[in-house]
């Protein structure tokens, strides 16, 4: 009985294998033919190169233009930049005797005070770098920059950032080159010291997107709307009154011309009270003269009419940039629980953008290293934490923590695994 259902076992198993075999023949037969899909931008017409480099630098002067001229999104612009460029450090990757770490901390300090300097600022460091990086990112969609290194290649000098106004993206074959132009002069640069970076990059178009691409329609809207406020405001009698004046009657005995001399006398009188007319005085005049408010007939729903469409504006412009209206200062009766969740929601898209800066840092510091013969890398960490919530993210903690040592203490999880969900917290 035993050797019979030992049989049927084994015979299984061979089914089994056999089967697992040919689905991984069926799935792995084609691996070896050529490539056939090609992606979508390597269909463009050679032709297009040049207008594409126009067209993206014509873009981002506009953005230039919008950020620095459009109160709403250059606090747009700042608050993004402000919110990624967060505190930082490196971390060693494994393990380091004391004198590998102590020689890891003066090699990045070092490197930090001659990384990038900014124009007249005495010491610009990575921090500074860090600020024009997402500035570059956010208004012009990307970023690009060359690691300069000392003419004996011991150690790296700089890491020069460029104009994206100047930067050309062109195809070469299968991949990309980029080249800078600069007085109709248009030089390769170099892709092995060559970093690169476009936000939202698809393969349709890799040059990358602003964060503004989507509400300059919106943008001038809003615009128009202020603008349009302002001279409704200077045309349609805000805050002015209107004096009617009723003519005095003629007297019998009165010729014609010392009427209206008279008349004429006491229209220029009251005119003259009204333009001398202060907050600490009062009119004084018989009942002929009637004073009134010149204005919309319902000035409150007209105020807030405004104040609805131009609400809705500056919704949609919060929408395109992914930001929410209160955290440009805009307070729209946000609760918060609310303003919790969105805050939460914008430091995750915080944290991935800052991938991207994360990568640049972790090839200077490592190239850094290894130029100085130094044989430990690192790699950056960016501390998000911020001084509100505090509370409730320690006690969320608390329950994690717990929530491990119960499932340890009864052999749900390995001690590998308890120490993996630890550094996920």
């Amino acid at each position: 009985m035993i050797k019979n259902l030992w049989q049927q076992l084994q015979t299984r198993n061979r089914l089994n294998a056999n089967l697992r075999k040919s689905a991984k023949a069926a799935i792995t037969s084609g691996l070896k033919s050529k490539p056939r899909l090609r992606a979508t931008w390597l269909d463009i017409e050679p032709h297009q190169a040049s207008s594409s480099y126009e067209t993206d630098r014509a873009r981002r002067q506009l953005y230039r233009f919008l950020r620095d001229n459009v109160p709403v999104l250059n606090a747009v612009i700042w608050t993004w930049v402000r919110l990624c460029a967060a505190d930082y450090d490196f971390e060693i990757v494994g393990s380091a005797s004391p004198e590998e770490e102590k020689a890891v901390h003066q090699a990045l300090d070092n490197l930090d005070s001659r990384i990038f300097q900014n124009g007249l600022m005495k010491r610009g460091g990575i921090r500074e770098l860090l600020l024009q990086f997402f500035d570059s990112l956010f208004t012009d969609g990307a970023v690009c920059g060359e690691l300069q290194m000392t003419p004996s290649r011991s150690r790296i000098e700089r890491f020069q950032l460029a104009d994206m106004l100047s930067i050309s993206v062109e195809r070469n074959g299968d991949g990309y080159r980029l080249y800078q132009l600069a007085d109709e002069h248009k030089t390769l640069l170099n892709e092995q010291t060559l970093f690169y970076y476009g936000l939202g990059s698809q393969p349709a178009s890799v040059t990358g997107r602003s964060i503004l691409q989507s509400i300059p329609f919106v943008a001038r809207v809003e615009q128009t709307l202020i603008s349009d406020m302002h001279r409704s405001m200077r045309s349609s009698g805000y805050h002015r009154i209107h004096v009617q004046l009723a003519p005095p009657e003629r007297r019998a005995d009165e010729s014609e011309e010392d009427y209206f001399a008279r008349t004429n006398s006491y229209f220029d009188d009251t005119v003259e009270m009204m333009r001398d007319f202060g907050p600490d005085k009062n009119p004084v005049t018989w009942n002929d003269v009637k004073i009134e408010y010149i204005g919309p007939s319902a000035k409150s729903s007209a105020s807030s009419a405004w104040y609805l469409n131009h609400k809705a504006m500056i919704e949609d412009i919060c929408a395109g940039t992914n930001l929410a209206p209160f955290m440009l200062g805009y307070a729209y009766g946000t609760t918060h629980n609310w303003a919790e969740f969105k805050y939460e929601l914008v430091q995750r898209q915080v944290a991935t953008v800052q991938h991207a800066a994360a990568s640049l840092l972790d090839w200077l510091a490592n190239v850094e290293l290894a130029l100085l013969g130094i044989n430990v890398q690192v790699r950056t960490r960016f501390d998000n934490r911020i001084g509100i919530f505090l509370s409730d993210r320690a006690q969320a903690e608390k329950v994690m923590l717990d929530n491990i040592i119960t499932k340890l203490d009864n052999n749900l999880i390995t001690r590998d695994e308890a120490l993996r969900d630890l550094t996920r917290m």
